[in-house]
Parts: structure tokens; sequence; C-alpha cells
């Protein structure tokens, strides 16, 4: 149960950050760059009925990756300092009001899935109700293979604590669009993603509306929940091997988890890329 100090905590972080994305699409708009706010700050509202339910750190955006050398530019002229910079993983992370701005310019991870920023973008709408000022909502079924992308890149059991929940409401949510999330993931190959994620949920979380959601999916291969098994009867130190998105985990899940066999080879390539740079003491970017 929540104490009263930490919910006005969240309660507290949640203003700011607020306050934080009016400045953001502000200056995107300026510059001319499309911007959507995503997970944590939105989800907070759309999902759970009292915004201290949905604790969260950082503010989330989704901008295309093309357009973000152009917010870049409008953020240092801005003055706000850029923390991370990585042309490669489509990341920006600039901080504002002692806040934490990720501006993402990829889908969760491109070698995840074959769907781009700006695809799910074209899909988004203007969003009037969420927040006192306009926004870009994108479309639901496309939030929910977000949030899957960023379950299975983060390994599922080095997921955040809430993201369980957030799973579980959206699932409810989307029931009567149950097979366009089907049909959507299929188009941007993250079937297996999708399966993967909804047998974790359902065999180690327990969640009997994702056994159901299960039985209207094709069987796909249990390998990557049974490597999540596997690492809970593992010491914390070779735990946090695995963990490393560059292990053994990080190798079974670019092979194993996008559907296009293109996407795995990328995938693989990748990790073996910036393994050998970080061995050498080189920044992948």
């Amino acid at each position: 149960m929540t104490s009263e100090n930490e919910r006005i905590r969240r309660l507290l972080i949640d203003a700011v950050a607020v306050n934080v994305l009016r400045q953001v699409l502000d200056v995107a708009r300026a510059a001319g760059v499309p911007v959507a706010p995503v997970k944590g700050v939105v989800l907070a509202r759309w999902l759970y009925a009292d915004l201290s339910e949905r604790p969260y750190r950082d503010l989330d955006l989704l901008v295309p990756r093309e357009s973000l050398p152009a917010l870049e530019a409008a953020v240092v002229a801005r003055g706000w300092p850029i923390r991370v910079r990585s042309v490669e993983m489509g990341d920006l992370e600039f901080e504002v009001d002692r806040l934490m701005v990720e501006a993402h310019g990829e889908f969760g991870r491109r070698d995840l899935s074959s769907l781009s920023v700006s695809d799910v973008l074209a899909r988004a709408s203007v969003d009037r109700s969420t927040f006192a000022f306009e926004t870009l909502r994108i479309d639901d079924v496309d939030h929910f293979l977000l949030l899957v992308t960023n379950v299975t890149k983060k390994a599922y059991t080095y997921a955040n604590a809430h993201q369980p929940a957030d799973f579980e409401r959206f699932l409810a949510r989307l029931e009567p669009q149950w097979d366009v999330l089907v049909a959507r993931a299929r188009d941007a190959s993250l079937s297996t993603a999708l399966r993967s994620v909804s047998q974790w949920m359902a065999d180690e979380r327990g969640s009997a509306l994702f056994r159901r959601f299960c039985g209207s999916l094709t069987r796909s291969s249990r390998l990557l929940p049974g490597l999540v098994r596997l690492q809970r009867r593992l010491d914390p130190a070779r735990r946090a091997r695995l963990e490393d998105p560059s292990g053994l985990l990080g190798l079974a899940l670019a092979t194993l988890t996008p559907d296009d066999w293109s996407l795995r080879l990328r995938g693989v390539e990748r990790l073996v890329r910036r393994g050998i740079l970080r061995r050498l003491g080189r920044d992948p970017g």
C-alpha cells in the first residue's frame, strides 16, 4: 500500500512532468518537430483512477528519427542540457527542471520491430482532453505494442514493477480490438514478441486475462519465458551478467523475438559490434 508521503511525492513529480511536457511541446512545435508523449505521463491518466497509482520518474516522447537533429538544436538553443545522445539507437535525453526527458526516435528498438515512429505518428490523433493543452495521442494498439517492445528489451523480469499492471489494464481496455492487435503485431514483425510477453504475463504473473488472450494466438516457443524462470534461480552476479543487453539473454532476445530474420540478424550484428566497442573502451554511441 502506498504511503501518503509517497503518494504526494508521485503527484509532485507528475505536476513537474506535465509542466515540462508543455514546455517541450512548445519548443518542438516552434522547430516543426512532431512529438507524442507516451508511457508514464499519459498511462497514469488513461489506465488508473488515481495518478499516484502509476509512478514514473521521467518523461518519454516519440519523435521521428529524422527530426531528432532539429529537436536537439532547439533543445540546445533553449539551454536545456543534453545528457545522452545516441545516433545509432535514436535516443536523445535532456534535462528540464531537473526532470529527465527521453526522446525516442525508434519504436522500442529497431531490431525488434519493423514499425517506425513515423508510422505510429501518422496514425496519431490530436488529443485535447488528457491535458489542459493539445498533444498528439498515438493509437492505443500502437501504444500497447510499444509496451511489448519495452518489456522485451528489458528482459521481462528486469522491466519496471508497474509494467505488468499497465499490461493488464491496457489489454482489458483493448479487448474489443484484440483482432486488430494481433494483426498489427503480425504486420510489424512483432507476433513472436506479443506471444512471448503474453505467455510471461499468463505464466509468471498469473494473469487470467492474458491466459485467455493467449488462446487467440498461434502457438509459440516458450524459450524466452523459460529463460526468465532460469534467471530467478541464479545468484545475483550471474543474473547481472544475463541482464546485460550484450550478454546471453540480450543475444537470445535479439535472435528469437523478432519475426523477421533480417531483424534478427541485425540485432545480432548490433549486439556483437557494440559489445566489441565497449570492450575496447569506446562509446558505441
